[in-house]
């Protein structure tokens, strides 16, 4: 005659492939969270590297001010910070404004940092 098997060791089988499964099934279902949260959070960064981000650059009269002893006059079309150093490079259009060459205007590119609050000229 044959034996049966023990009923203690079949449940016991049964419980650990069922606890097994539930095991994985929870593991993927937080899994799968963890992954949408990734998901979101990279389309998060990729909008917020696509704006561009605020450029803190002088006004015309600030500018102006800068190179006020020269002279001349600027107003600005455009600003963009610089790669290397503090400040910002901007294009320009001077007009002298005072000797012989009173009211010429002529484009430019010129660099201007935040020193203790007020803009100046760089190199």
């Amino acid at each position: 005659m044959a034996k049966r098997p023990d009923t203690a060791v079949i449940a016991a089988t049964i419980a650990l492939l069922a606890g097994t499964a539930g095991g994985y099934a929870i593991s993927e279902l937080a899994r799968t969270g963890y992954i949408a949260d990734l998901e979101k959070e990279i389309v998060r960064l990729k909008e917020s590297t696509q704006q561009p981000s605020p450029v803190d650059a002088p006004s015309d009269e600030e500018a102006s001010a800068a190179i006020a002893k020269s002279g001349r006059s600027i107003r600005i079309s455009e600003c963009k910070p610089r790669e290397a150093i503090p400040g910002v490079t901007c294009t320009v259009i001077i007009t002298t404004t005072s000797g012989f060459f009173a009211g010429v205007a002529q484009p430019g590119v010129l660099s201007f940092a935040r020193i203790d609050g007020a803009w100046a000229q760089i190199q």
